[in-house]
């Protein structure tokens, strides 16, 4: 049997959406999950539709108050007991073999430390309709340390969205999780990867295995322009822990690419709007 893999939802307010996640993990051809649900206090029906759904592998979770993005982030991927852990968005999908192919990843690649396994994604429009689709810069085995400064230097989270990435949970456990809001909620996720693939490397599948889902309600949608200067703030970060090994070139050219992106990313937003 595969080893165990847990699949961690935290949710808010999720009712639009969070069905149709589920059911994503659900049609998974690697049968061995555990899927935690963890909600922050929704007022809406999430946590009725949650519980409408019957299999075994589901366990639900309801913080006594609300902990915000990152403190329910770090109180759902807690309860993983899985030797692997997705953080996955209660908007977001996963295609049916996307465990699959991320757990053969680790497990055919032992020997190189691999810490993260990332893949391709299908950006989708809140109706699900496919927007466009966006690959890692490579493929295969990528140094962890290398990863993190290519990232830089293309000015944006080249990892991917909570959801795309899945970690070895040992690896996880031994950071200190995600930042609550140190950067802001917006570049979260991007903080985790980089402090996880300090301690190893990264392995890029890249065929589409993740449903990126761009909701008009979403931090990402929010966040808006000043996505520019928050991720610009955090490049400064990284290249002042020198621990990353970042160059006063990388973080010049990186900060140029910020701008580039953060102007493509809106007229997205806009465009689908």
């Amino acid at each position: 049997m595969s080893p165990l893999v847990s699949i961690c939802i935290p949710s808010y307010n999720a009712e639009k959406f969070v069905g149709d996640t589920i059911r994503s993990v659900l049609a998974q051809t690697c049968p061995n999950l555990e899927i935690i649900v963890c909600d922050d206090c929704s007022k809406d029906n999430t946590l009725q539709i949650v519980k409408s759904f019957a299999d075994p592998r589901i366990s639900v979770y309801v913080n006594e108050q609300n902990l915000g993005s990152s403190g329910n982030y770090n109180r759902a991927l807690s309860y993983a007991k899985g030797k692997y852990v997705k953080l996955l968005c209660a908007d977001d999908l996963i295609t049916p073999d996307c465990i699959e192919k991320q757990v053969r990843a680790f497990e055919e690649n032992e020997s190189k430390d691999i810490v993260m396994v990332t893949a391709g994604k299908r950006v989708i429009n809140e109706n699900g309709k496919p927007i466009f689709s966006k690959n890692f810069p490579g493929k295969g085995f990528v140094e962890g340390k290398t990863a993190i400064r290519r990232s830089v230097r293309y000015g944006t989270n080249i990892f991917g969205e909570p959801g795309l990435p899945l970690l070895r949970t040992d690896v996880l456990h031994q950071t200190a999780g995600v930042t609550e809001d140190k950067y802001y909620t917006y570049c979260n996720d991007f903080d985790l990867w980089c402090k996880i693939l300090l301690h190893g490397n990264l392995f890029v599948i890249r065929e589409p295995l993740f449903l990126f889902r761009i909701v008009g309600a979403s931090t990402t949608s929010r966040t808006g322009w000043r996505q520019a200067k928050i991720l610009k703030n955090y490049w400064t970060f990284l290249y002042e822990q020198k621990i990353y090994g970042i160059s006063g070139t990388t973080l010049f050219a990186g900060k140029i690419m910020i701008s580039a992106m953060t102007f493509a990313r809106n007229m997205v937003y806009k465009f689908i709007k």
